[in-house]
């Protein structure tokens, strides 16, 4: 998958998920506010920043370790479609997610299952990223021939 159209898929998928709670904040429907991580599990505020500040810290750090933009392309152009969009998915999600929380101070979650804790488009795309990230995982560890040895 080539790099511009990696770049279009993460931002289409942002603005689905931000245009989806505008509407149903805009239009009174059911939402919560949740200042927990996933499932409403509470954490100190604080400490989800300094995770997000690593985070991105982190990522810098990646790409100057990265001399050469062919490098980077490369790398990119070697991953398998499944796996380029599962990385696709769980970017978009949390990007999403975090402008809510730098937004509100809070997450917005709209989709009530009645068995499930209440959730948004963003922590579907994060689940089904990281679904495609280990099926493709294990795909290449049954397939690798040093494993059947």
């Amino acid at each position: 998958m080539k790099i511009k159209q990696s770049l279009f898929y993460l931002f289409f998928l942002i603005c689905i998920d931000q245009l989806s709670k505008y509407l149903i904040r805009s239009r009174g429907g059911f939402y919560i506010c949740n200042s927990g991580v996933a499932f409403g599990i509470k954490i100190n505020p604080f400490l989800l920043w300094i995770a997000a500040i690593f985070l991105i810290l982190f990522i810098i750090y990646y790409a100057a370790k990265i001399k050469k933009q062919d490098t980077i392309t490369k790398k990119i152009k070697n991953l398998k479609f499944e796996a380029n969009m599962g990385v696709i998915l769980i970017l978009s999600g949390a990007i999403a997610n975090l402008i809510d929380r730098w937004q509100f101070g809070c997450v917005v979650d709209f989709i009530d299952l009645k068995f499930w804790p209440v959730f948004n488009l963003a922590d579907t795309f994060i689940t089904i990223g990281a679904v495609l990230l280990l099926a493709e995982f294990l795909k290449k560890w049954y397939n690798n021939p040093e494993r059947k040895k």
